[in-house]
């Protein structure tokens, strides 16, 4: 999507704003690329964060900016969508030929949210899941082969030589979370993904992945203390700390029942094989070697077999408890 010179792109997307919006851009400024390309827009009217789609995602983008409308008729806070000048919530273009979505947003002044936000976070978190028990608006089913299966076709097209050992181990960790209760999962609620503004509010961000699965998904992500890419031993133990904060503001609005805390294990093992596959799908098949399959597989192996450990040494001491 970059054109022969970055200059020239960055004209390119004030030149499309100041003809579509009511507002007049003074610089655009690249934020990151994080599957759709950000950028912070300085205008006559204050600043804006603008996300520009990219194809592959324009499903799934559409139905996060209807989930936001929603929101923001809920008084629920989100970042504020910024109408076009003849009033809609985003514009089309086309880059290099290929369909994209230009969305533009209220510029929120403040950062990420810090460990002791845990509990605001957690309430938030339940708000939102309440919130969407009320929205009318479809929302995409995932499923085993979104979560899991996605994975292991790539693997297969790669001829990955330990396929089969990933398909063992998704099959395995599905059939322990494939009953959790479903319903509205908002299906990347990373940490950075809850913003603390400058006020000391918090806001949820970027709608995208949002689909009925499994809410305790979101509650693991956020509470998520590993390292993605190495594997060390003290990442479950404070993973259970964060959740331990996070759930009391949880439920306050809703409730999380033990299989459900407990399968946040588990599908830290199944954010792996979601996110992986993902990624590839942006960013093509050789965007990864064998050897960094390699190490994803060693990782989930490890953190398995430490989960194993912590879950039965934890039913010992109930069972201990119950006959003294």
């Amino acid at each position: 999507m970059k054109p022969a010179g970055k200059e020239a792109y960055l004209e390119k997307i004030a030149d499309i704003i100041n003809e579509n919006y009511d507002r007049h851009v003074k610089q655009v400024l690249f934020y990151r690329d994080g599957g759709s390309l950000s950028y912070t827009v300085e205008t006559d009217r204050g600043t804006c964060f603008l996300r520009i789609v990219r194809p592959q995602l324009m499903d799934t983008a559409l139905q996060a900016v209807e989930i936001q409308l929603f929101l923001m008729q809920k008084k629920f806070p989100v970042p504020q969508i910024i109408s076009t000048a003849k009033g809609e919530p985003y514009l089309r273009q086309e880059e290099k030929g290929k369909p994209c979505l230009y969305i533009l947003y209220e510029y929120i002044e403040g950062g990420d949210p810090s460990p002791e936000d845990m509990e605001q976070a957690g309430e938030l978190t339940g708000r939102l899941h309440q919130c969407m028990e009320t929205y009318g608006g479809t929302l995409h089913e995932r499923d085993k082969y979104y979560f899991i299966d996605r994975y292991l076709d790539i693997l297969r097209k790669k001829k990955y030589p330990r396929a089969d050992a990933f398909e063992d181990y998704g099959n395995a960790v599905w059939e322990k979370v494939k009953q959790l209760p479903c319903g509205y999962c908002h299906g990347d609620l990373y940490r950075n993904n809850i913003y603390k503004a400058s006020t000391g509010e918090l806001y949820i961000l970027d709608f995208d992945t949002s689909c009925r699965a499994f809410p305790v998904y979101d509650i693991a992500l956020f509470c998520n203390e590993t390292d993605y890419f190495t594997f060390r031993e003290d990442a479950m133990g404070k993973t259970a700390d964060m959740l331990e904060r996070f759930l009391k503001g949880y439920q306050r609005y809703k409730r999380v029942s033990r299989e459900e805390q407990e399968a946040v294990y588990d599908l830290l093992a199944v954010y792996h094989f979601q996110l992986q596959a993902t990624i590839i799908e942006i960013y093509g098949p050789d965007c990864v070697d064998d050897a960094f399959l390699d190490n994803q597989l060693d990782w989930l192996l490890r953190w398995r077999a430490q989960w194993d450990a912590r879950r039965g040494q934890r039913t010992e001491n109930e069972e201990k408890q119950v006959h003294s």
